[in-house]
């Protein structure tokens, strides 16, 4: 489970640099051209997916590096079963919403697959299709990081 997790991560974490380098690259030809009265339309489209691509599996991601901003004052003062109960039900009002998340992008997903976008002309579905993929790698890395605090692994 460990690996596969971390194999996981490693895996969204080659996709944020590359989403990164197309969104700085295209923003880069975009500017450069504009320099010279000249515009291409898909560069705007193409940064605005990568961007909505990169925050949706950032936030996944951060998950993992436990890099979302939490409240974490009161939990650190607590000791014993009332710590762990704190831990498990802050993870199950995370996961009520992860769920959402995958159950709902994913029905969005399929209701705009046969929608293109307006330059690239790629189905709107695969530009959404990132909020149920981000929602279930939120659930593994939830389960990942709830059983390391559980055990005491993680503080």
């Amino acid at each position: 489970m460990v690996r596969l997790v971390e194999g996981v991560n490693k895996v969204v974490h080659g996709i944020l640099i590359a989403l990164m380098v197309v969104l700085v690259i295209s923003v880069f030809c975009q500017i450069t051209f504009r320099f010279f009265d000249y515009s291409i339309a898909w560069t705007e489209e193409l940064s605005r997916y990568s961007m909505i691509w990169m925050t949706f599996l950032g936030a996944a991601y951060a998950v993992a590096a436990r890099a979302h901003i939490g409240m974490e004052l009161l939990v650190d003062r607590m000791e014993g079963l009332i710590k762990k109960a704190f831990i498990v039900l802050s993870a199950a009002v995370c996961l009520v919403f992860f769920v959402l998340m995958v159950v709902k992008g994913f029905e969005l997903s399929m209701r705009v697959m046969n929608q293109p976008s307006a330059v690239l002309q790629i189905p709107m579905g695969i530009v959404y299709s990132v909020i149920p993929i981000s929602g279930l790698i939120l659930v593994m890395n939830l389960f990942y990081i709830t059983t390391k605090q559980l055990k005491g692994e993680l503080s």
